[in-house]
């Protein structure tokens, strides 16, 4: 069996798009999208319809896609309230609004918002040598916070994974490409299709299960990135700025 595993795409269906690609012809049977499927990217609809066209194809939701189902936004400017006082709050969580409501909007009309809250927090796959998969978004208690990545120590990781009863666990949400065993326990990380960090291109994984074992590829594929930022601002999107610097590598959160 060899898995395709995407996280992050986050409406950038020109990343997502270079993925499938670069997965021509790899053999790639089955394929699970872990989360953060929409928003900040130009194209929620086209990316959601792409993603459903893969193979086998199985999903889980992450945060941005709860914060569009619900309207909800991250700490520390959650609500309006979170935000009252702080000016740089107060522009973070309107611009934040603007885009949820514009991501939602879309989906609304294009049928896709009730699919999307159906989505479950967690996968999990008997692989073919007896081994447990689970896939998640962030970590085994939500969607959002500390996840896996290659910068925390063992301890923190093994913290973050504490009670996790599979012998793998991948997981999206810090867009950090990784590969790391703590205890028993191995750790996966396939980085961002849509918003990448560590490095250019689309980062997403193969991972090849067998009976003696598996094998696993960090893989990345190169898209356009003056095209998708363009997209973003003729469709007038509030994050255009932000995040077209982390496209362009121009910001922390690409580093």
């Amino acid at each position: 069996m060899r898995l395709g595993v995407v996280a992050d795409v986050h409406g950038n269906v020109a990343a997502l798009e270079a993925v499938v690609h670069d997965a021509a012809g790899r053999g790639i049977d089955h394929w699970w999208a872990l989360g953060d499927l929409v928003l900040f990217g130009p194209r929620p609809i086209e990316t959601l319809e792409a993603l459903s066209a893969l193979p086998g194809v199985e999903f889980l939701s992450g945060n941005t896609d709860r914060y569009v189902v619900r309207g909800e936004q991250p700490h520390p400017h959650a609500t309006a309230a979170d935000a009252a006082g702080d000016p740089d709050l107060v522009e973070r969580f309107g611009k934040m609004a603007e885009q949820i409501g514009w991501t939602c909007g879309a989906l609304v009309h294009a049928g896709w918002l009730e699919w999307l809250a159906a989505l479950p927090p967690r996968l999990d796959l008997t692989l073919p040598d007896g081994s447990s998969l689970r896939g998640l978004h962030a970590n085994l208690v939500g969607d959002d916070g500390p996840g896996i990545d290659s910068r925390c120590t063992d301890d923190e990781l093994a913290s973050r994974l504490d009670g996790c009863d599979s012998d793998i666990v991948v997981g999206g949400h810090t867009h950090d490409p990784a590969d790391r065993v703590v205890g028993r326990l191995r750790a996966l990380n396939p980085g961002s299709v849509g918003l990448p960090r560590g490095g250019p291109g689309a980062a997403w994984m193969i991972i090849e299960a067998k009976e003696d074992g598996l094998t696993v590829e960090h893989r990345r594929a190169p898209f356009d990135v003056e095209s998708v930022a363009n997209d973003l601002f003729q469709r007038r999107s509030a994050g255009a700025p932000f995040v077209a610097s982390i496209l362009r590598g121009e910001h922390p959160m690409a580093h």
